[in-house]
């Protein structure tokens, strides 16, 4: 009896629950009321036309409104109310946007120092270089970093050894963000040390997503955590009603260390990204430590989220050591950036595009999901036509079949163009990193798909001549040998109830 009321009350089962309800008793409504009144049947139809009309208008990704219009159109009754209650624009509520909009004014105050920098670190860059630093300054005002040390791992075991050593040396302060957290030995080994520099006097402060932990953390952790001296908050509370903002999810992966080490990249905190557990064969993923200059803007996009879930303004600069203004012998530029759902800002996605039309001899790139929009499509197509040589590593063995299939539709464009794909056979592929040319590289949290583009609150850094790109160009050419290429023969030669699942998939894929 115990057992069955801790699966009823399940904070997974009574979400779903109400849901469904809801669903249920709103299509349920409509029938009744439109064979109670043809006027009914009338005015929803109208109300889905107009719905179509406002979407088409918009300015938004296009295959995000052909998704949304067709259904509308096939079911004109429900249509226009199913995407008044999960279509519209994801964003924060109205005073989250104001508060956020105050938080971003008075946290970048923080980068006033950075940018007299990066100005001066941009305009020495190659033209190529030149052009992508100034995309992301420009519209995400995001500066670039010199005096910054980069320190790369290729496996999720290299990460956590380096992490568990700089914890154990915090002084100040310890903030982590991150979409996942699963008690194992990953988390377990992090915590005791998170624990041990709270007795020390360190402040520590740590961000988990809801919908990451929804099924890997019990509803009571943060009362736990916070009894051990951690400060914590939980974004985006997962409830269960009809809104849109449920799907706005934080993505981000941040650990900072007394604002002079930062650690971002694909791998949350949990034993599948050390290998720990089998889950889908080998766990591929990386992640890179840095050191100086550039984990100020880490500290900054910390800070900027944890006002905004204890809506009070902290005065940011307080964290900030200051900025190594002189050259220090390190050599290239690290620009640390981030994404968001609200106000456009794909900044991710602007900076990859701009480093694929660029490209001169190379673009490789490393995804677990490839469902990326038309733009990067033929972004990608373009340069493979152009002679560039372009790569993408995707998982042999998937994690989640449905977006596996959505992925593996858009082989045969691609691959028609020229673009090489191949599959990393011992298992599942979670790094998410572009290098380019010997001389560019991204490493950050971001999917080549349009819930990281669109949905999702995203991180990562540029780096531009730093020495550790050609570490990361050898862990890719590494990886390769474990890899298979897949063929356009192979990619096209299914069966037609599979050509036709993926067409249907590719076309509501925006919505998934």
């Amino acid at each position: 009896m115990k057992k069955l009321f801790k699966i009823i009350t399940n904070k997974i089962v009574v979400t779903a629950f109400f849901f469904l309800l809801q669903v249920v008793f709103t299509m349920a409504l409509l029938l009744a009321l439109s064979q109670i009144s043809a006027w009914v049947y009338v005015s929803f139809s109208l109300l889905s036309l107009f719905v179509c009309l406002f979407v088409m208008g918009k300015n938004a990704n296009p295959g995000y409104k052909l998704a949304w219009v067709i259904p509308i159109l096939l079911v004109p009754l429900f249509g226009g109310m199913m995407y008044i209650s999960f279509g519209r624009t994801a964003r924060l509520r109205r005073k989250d946007r104001k508060r956020l909009a105050l938080i971003n004014r008075d946290s970048v105050s923080g980068y006033s120092d950075a940018h007299e920098i990066s100005a001066e670190c941009i305009s020495t860059l190659p033209l190529d270089e030149h052009k992508i630093a100034s995309l992301i300054s420009e519209t995400g005002n995001f500066p670039a970093y010199n005096n910054t040390e980069v320190s790369y791992y290729p496996s999720g075991e290299d990460f956590l050894k380096a992490l568990l050593c700089d914890l154990e040396k915090a002084e100040r302060y310890i903030f982590m963000e991150y979409f996942i957290i699963e008690r194992g030995k990953c988390w377990n080994s992090v915590l005791e040390v998170l624990k041990r520099k709270v007795n020390e006097g360190v402040d520590v402060r740590l961000i988990y997503d809801d919908m990451g932990c929804l099924f890997t953390l019990p509803a009571n952790y943060r009362k736990k955590l916070l009894a051990m001296g951690i400060k914590v908050h939980i974004f985006n509370k997962i409830k269960p009603t009809f809104n849109i903002r449920m799907n706005n999810r934080t993505h981000r992966k941040i650990t900072v260390i007394d604002g002079k080490i930062a650690y971002t990249g694909g791998l949350n905190l949990a034993d599948e990204y050390i290998n720990e557990v089998d889950r889908y064969g080998h766990w591929k993923d990386t992640a890179i430590r840095i050191q100086g200059n550039a984990a100020q803007s880490f500290t900054i996009m910390f800070m900027q989220f944890w006002m905004l879930c204890e809506r009070q303004l902290i005065n940011v600069k307080e964290f900030l050591p200051e900025l190594t203004e002189k050259p220090n012998g390190i050599k290239g530029y690290v620009q640390p950036l981030s994404s968001a759902p609200d106000g456009n800002m794909q900044v991710i996605e602007k900076g990859l595009m701009s480093m694929i039309t660029n490209a001169d001899r190379y673009i490789y790139l490393t995804t677990p999901y490839l469902i990326p929009d038309n733009e990067f499509i033929t972004a990608l197509c373009v340069a493979a036509q152009s002679g560039v040589d372009v790569k993408i590593i995707m998982p042999h063995i998937p994690d989640k079949k449905l977006v596996f299939i959505m992925s593996r539709s858009f082989y045969p464009v691609l691959l028609n163009a020229g673009v090489k794909i191949y599959e990393y056979i011992p298992g599942f592929v979670h790094a998410k990193s572009a290098v380019c040319d010997d001389s560019i590289a991204y490493v950050g949290t971001c999917n080549l798909d349009y819930r990281s583009f669109y949905l999702h609150y995203e991180c990562g850094a540029f780096m531009y001549g730093v020495p550790q790109i050609a570490d990361i160009k050898a862990d890719y050419l590494k990886t390769l040998e474990k890899c298979k290429e897949i063929t356009y023969a192979e990619a096209t030669d299914v069966r037609a109830i599979t050509k036709l699942t993926r067409s249907v998939l590719r076309l509501f894929a925006p919505l998934l």
